[in-house]
């Protein structure tokens, strides 16, 4: 025969009805199942209100019509959170990885509202290289004229691979022209930006955006060199999304940007370099089944020429396409040509991958790369990369 237990000073109870009883006492306790207070103010039939919170200490309620900022909001402390990338290297390319596998890089970012006119945002990067900052700006949110500016150091607006941190590329590398062009890490300077919208009859989403700002040290830019402080980078861009249908937008967009060549790339004494870019971004989501296809293509295309009239040109593109083709997987292949500033030296190179993403705070995906070289050399190299996110980080340009 089974014991029949029962809890001292409960009449008998069993242990599941006591328990029981004494949650549901807990739950009433802290208002879970509590029923309004009466207001004489009501009339029949209707419910009271719940009464606004309260500011919090130091907050000026005036800044809230509602009484209090809404649920969740951070006012005196930023959203931060941190991006890890971890990669593995293997294959006959040196210059792939200086090991086999690493923490190539975490980035931390701090981002929040100063005030309801502005926002300030702030990457930083921890990598084997050392500890920068990678970006650091403010953005005025509503100027007249449909305008926003930012100030700061930020990511210039040249092409749409470029503002993109390289965290969150799908790749393990940067493309052969973008890293001909403008470096390892893409082209950064620190000045101002101002975007506005361009009114058009068509009714599409069309922006301008104007950079002016310092050029970069010589040693992480290959196109440009800063000789005195008045030696500036001017850039200009512009971007259009035309829609195609209910699954389908084109996203098409130039940019220029003018500065100080490089001391060993001037053909002339204060030549400088004009480098311009065209993009076209096309991405297809099927509404129907949105959650397991997918398609991304880009291609950008880049060209390099000094002032004078008569100096050389040097060109160089890249296209891709990531195709969703189940819940959590995506196929894609790159693909690259340059040409070399200075020689004319082409490079080409191809890439494919396979990516599992098991939810949007991790992505992981097997890549191989080849790269042929003048003198039919080539370079092989396999990775392995794997980003991972914690805390809210904010989306990057669409």
């Amino acid at each position: 025969m089974e014991p029949n237990i029962r809890l001292a000073g409960t009449s008998g109870l069993p242990v599941a009805a006591a328990i029981a009883a004494f949650v549901f006492m807990l739950l009433g306790s802290s208002g879970a199942f509590a029923q309004p207070a009466a207001d004489s103010t009501l009339t029949p039939g209707t419910t009271p209100a719940d009464p606004a919170p309260a500011a919090p200490r130091g907050v000026d309620p005036a800044q809230f019509p509602s009484g209090a900022p809404p649920a969740g909001s951070s006012i005196t402390n930023p959203a931060i959170s941190v991006i890890g990338w971890f990669q593995a290297a293997a294959g006959n390319d040196p210059a792939a990885a200086e090991h086999a596998f690493e923490l190539h890089e975490a980035e931390l970012a701090f981002q929040a509202a100063v005030d309801p006119f502005t926002r300030a945002d702030f990457f930083m990067s921890a990598s084997p290289a050392g500890f920068e900052l990678e970006e650091g700006y403010i953005t005025w949110l509503a100027l007249p004229l449909n305008a926003q500016a930012k100030v700061g150091k930020f990511r210039a607006d040249l092409g749409k691979f470029n503002r993109t941190h390289p965290p969150e590329t799908p790749f393990a590398d940067r493309p052969l022209s973008t890293e001909a062009f403008l470096g390892e890490e893409g082209l950064v300077t620190t000045g101002a930006s101002l975007s506005t919208l361009i009114s058009n009859p068509f009714g599409l989403y069309w922006d301008a955006t104007a950079n002016v700002g310092n050029l970069p040290d010589a040693d992480e830019q290959p196109t440009f060199q800063a000789v005195t402080r008045s030696d500036l980078l001017a850039l200009g861009r512009t971007s259009v999304f035309v829609p195609a249908g209910t699954a389908t937008d084109l996203n098409l967009g130039l940019s220029y940007a003018n500065g100080l060549a490089r001391e060993d790339a001037r053909e002339t004494e204060g030549n400088r370099a004009q480098l311009g870019t065209a993009d076209v971004t096309l991405r297809w989501k099927n509404p129907r089944r949105s959650i397991y296809r997918s398609l991304v293509a880009q291609t950008e295309f880049t060209a390099l020429q000094g002032s004078d009239t008569d100096a050389e040109r040097y060109m160089g593109w890249f296209g891709y396409a990531l195709y969703q083709f189940a819940r959590q997987w995506k196929l894609g292949g790159r693909y690259d040509w340059t040409e070399s500033p200075g020689d004319h030296a082409n490079s080409t190179g191809a890439l494919a991958l396979l990516q599992y993403q098991p939810s949007e705070f991790s992505t992981m995906s097997v890549q191989l790369r080849r790269i042929w070289e003048p003198g039919d050399q080539s370079r092989d190299a396999a990775f392995f990369k794997w980003t991972f996110n914690i805390g809210p980080h904010g989306a990057h340009p669409y």
